[in-house]
């Protein structure tokens, strides 16, 4: 820090001046450099569908079994669901089965006729049926 006096008009004012590393003559010299680049890792789904057996038709007002195999793909504890949905009429045709779950594994849910419906809230309609099978994760 300097103490430098400007006068101005035959007054005397007082200033404190800081100087910095550049003013001083301080700096730095750059003598060699390497660029890099760290890549997002994309983590993928949670579950996913290793295998699904439907049948390929089916008389109407019949309930068919469906069976999809599910892996789940962390190892931290979460509920791992399947469903299965119109999509004509975007409505739930076959509710959640769930299962809790803590590891790297396969699962497999079966969703049976039986009863008046079995597992399901519908039946094969008078036309064909388009669905599908919704997999994730569910929080209670």
């Amino acid at each position: 820090m300097l103490l430098e006096s400007l006068i101005l008009g035959g007054i005397a004012l007082n200033t404190l001046v800081t100087l910095t590393p550049q003013l001083m003559g301080l700096g730095e010299r750059i003598t060699d450099s390497r660029n890099f680049s760290i890549n997002v890792v994309s983590v993928g789904p949670e579950v996913t569908v290793v295998d699904l057996v439907a049948p390929s038709e089916l008389e109407a007002g019949q309930v068919p079994t469906v069976t999809v195999t599910l892996r789940h793909n962390r190892t931290q504890y979460e509920w791992i669901f399947a469903r299965i949905r119109d999509l004509d009429t975007n409505t739930i045709v076959a509710p959640m089965m769930r299962q809790y779950v803590q590891e790297v594994k396969d699962f497999t849910f079966i969703f049976q006729g039986g009863g008046p419906v079995g597992d399901w809230a519908a039946v094969m309609p008078n036309k064909n049926w388009n669905l599908q099978m919704e997999v994730g994760l569910s929080w209670v």
